[in-house]
C-alpha cells in the first residue's frame, strides 16, 4: 500500500472515531494527478474507450460521475477524460476506509499494437456555465443521451398499463432506441410494425419456468398472458465529455403476476470518431429456481433495426462474421444450422432513410454457452443461450454494439471485437 493512501486511510479512522477532521491531505493525494500506463496488448487500440482504475475519496469532486479529466500525452498535446462509475461487472477489491473506486475512461488518437505509453492525467475544475459534450435529458416516459442536442440513445421507460390490449402493447417492455448521433435520425425498431415486441437493443425470454416445481411458464418476449417487463427504478445517469452512462432496475414479471426475475441493466455509451460504441450488461437474479429455455429467435440480447428494413430494404441487408462478408440474402440460424454457435461477433448491415449502416454485435467471453446464433434479413439479430437460475446462482451477460454510417470493413469489425472481448492492460498511479 502507498504511503498516501496508509496516510489517508488513518485520517478517516480518526475522523470516524473522534468527531469531524477535514483530511484534506488525503483529498488533495486522491484527487489525482496520476500517471496511467497503457499497454495495447496484440489489438489496435485507437479510438476505442480505455479504462483506468483509480480510488477516490467518498463524496469528493473525483467521485463524481461526469467529472472531467485532461489526459497529456507524450507530444504534450491532450485528449479529454472523464471520471465514471465502475462498470456492472468489475471486480472490485475492498479499498481503504471512506474511499470509492471510479475509473477514468479516455480514448487516443493512435495505439498501435505492441506498444505501451505512459500519461498524466488530471482532475479538471467544474465549470458550472460550461455545456458538457453528452447529456442526459427526460422526456415523456423516456431519457435520451444527447450529443450537440441531437439523440445517441433513448431509454424507453413506459408505465405498464394492462387496462386495455393497445395501451398494454405499448407499455409491457422497456428498451433502448439507436440514433443516427450526425442526423437524429432513428435507427431502430419501436412498438408496432413486422412483429411489435422487436424493439431496438432488448432482452428477453420467450419460455421461463419458475413457481412451484418451475411449472408456471412465463414468455418475457412476446409478453404475451400477463407476463411483461416493468422499469423500476433509474439507478444511476451521469454523462460528461466522454461517455454516458446508465443503470436502471427492471422487473421481469410472470403470466401468474409474480416478480420471476430482477434485472439491473447498465449501458455504457461512447460516441467515438467513425460510430457509437453501446457496451450492453445486464444482472439477472432469482429469488427462486428459475429456467430460462427459448430459440434462437425469441430469447436473449437482440438489435431490431427500424421497421423501415422490412417493409422496403430487406433485400439489401447483408451480415458480416469473422472472415466473411455475405451476400444479400444470406442468412444463417440455428437449429436450421446447427454448427452456428458461439459466434465471437457478427454483423447487419442495412439501409435505412436512404443510408446504410452496419451494426456490430460483440459476444463478451465471459457469457454462458452454448450460444445460439439468429440473424434475419430485416435486421433483427442475435443469440440465446439456455440458463438456471437460483438465488446463488445469477446470470450475467454483456454484449459491445458498435454503429456506424456506411459499410464496415471485416478486419475493423475484428479489431472493435477484440479490443472488447481482450481489453488493454491500463493502471493508474499517483494520486
Amino acid at each position: 500500500m502507498r504511503f498516501t493512501s496508509l496516510f489517508c486511510t488513518l485520517l478517516f479512522l480518526v475522523a470516524h472515531l473522534v468527531g469531524p477532521l477535514a483530511p484534506a491531505a488525503c483529498r488533495a493525494a486522491d484527487e489525482g494527478p496520476w500517471t496511467i500506463s497503457v499497454a495495447a496488448g496484440d489489438v489496435d487500440r485507437s479510438n476505442l474507450p480505455l479504462r483506468a482504475r483509480i480510488t477516490v475519496p467518498q463524496g469528493s469532486p473525483a467521485a463524481e460521475g461526469g467529472a472531467a479529466v485532461r489526459i497529456k500525452l507524450a507530444d504534450g498535446s491532450h485528449v479529454d477524460g472523464q471520471v465514471v462509475p465502475t462498470e456492472l461487472f468489475a471486480p472490485l477489491p475492498r479499498g481503504p476506509y471512506g474511499m470509492e473506486h471510479r475509473d477514468i475512461v479516455f480514448m487516443l488518437p493512435k495505439l498501435a499494437a505492441g506498444t505501451t505509453v505512459a500519461l498524466q492525467a488530471e482532475l479538471l475544475p467544474a465549470d458550472p456555465k460550461a455545456e458538457p459534450r453528452l447529456r442526459w435529458a427526460e422526456e415523456a416516459g423516456a431519457t435520451a443521451l444527447l450529443l450537440a442536442g441531437k439523440p445517441v440513445v433513448r431509454y424507453e421507460m413506459p408505465t405498464y398499463d394492462g387496462s386495455s390490449e393497445e395501451k398494454r402493447l405499448v407499455t409491457y417492455k422497456p428498451f433502448h432506441h439507436v440514433f443516427d448521433p450526425v442526423t437524429g435520425m432513428r435507427l431502430t425498431k419501436g412498438d408496432g410494425g413486422q412483429y411489435t415486441h422487436h424493439r431496438g437493443i432488448f432482452f428477453g425470454y420467450n419460455r421461463i419456468s419458475h413457481g412451484d416445481g418451475k411449472k408456471t411458464m412465463s414468455d418475457c418476449w412476446h409478453c404475451v398472458k400477463g407476463a411483461r417487463q416493468e422499469h423500476r427504478l433509474m439507478l444511476d445517469e451521469v454523462a460528461g465529455p466522454v461517455e454516458g452512462v446508465q443503470r436502471v432496475a427492471i422487473d421481469w414479471m410472470g403470466s401468474d403476476d409474480s416478480k420471476v426475475l430482477g434485472e439491473i441493466r447498465e449501458l455504457e455509451i461512447v460516441p467515438a470518431p467513425g460510430g457509437t460504441i453501446i457496451d450492453f450488461a445486464s444482472r439477472l437474479t432469482a429469488d427462486a429456481p428459475v429456467r430460462l429455455d427459448g430459440d434462437p429467435q425469441h430469447s436473449g440480447v437482440h438489435f431490431r433495426a427500424s421497421n423501415e428494413v422490412h417493409d422496403a430494404t430487406k433485400n439489401q441487408t447483408y451480415y458480416l462474421r469473422p472472415g466473411v462478408k455475405a451476400e444479400p440474402g444470406k442468412f444463417r440460424n440455428w437449429p436450421d444450422d446447427k454448427t452456428y454457435v458461439n459466434a465471437p461477433w457478427h454483423a447487419a448491415s442495412f439501409v435505412v432513410g436512404g443510408q446504410r449502416y452496419t451494426v456490430l454485435r460483440v459476444n463478451r467471453l465471459e457469457n454462458p454457452g452454448e450460444a445460439r446464433m439468429s440473424e434475419r434479413d430485416y435486421a433483427r439479430f442475435g443469440s440465446y443461450f439456455e440458463y438456471e437460475l437460483d438465488p446463488s446462482r445469477p446470470l450475467q451477460v454483456g454484449y459491445r454494439f458498435w454503429v456506424q454510417p456506411g459499410e464496415l470493413p471485416l478486419d475493423e469489425a475484428a479489431r472493435i471485437a477484440a479490443d472488447y472481448q481482450t481489453p488493454a492492460e491500463v493502471r493508474a498511479t499517483g494520486g
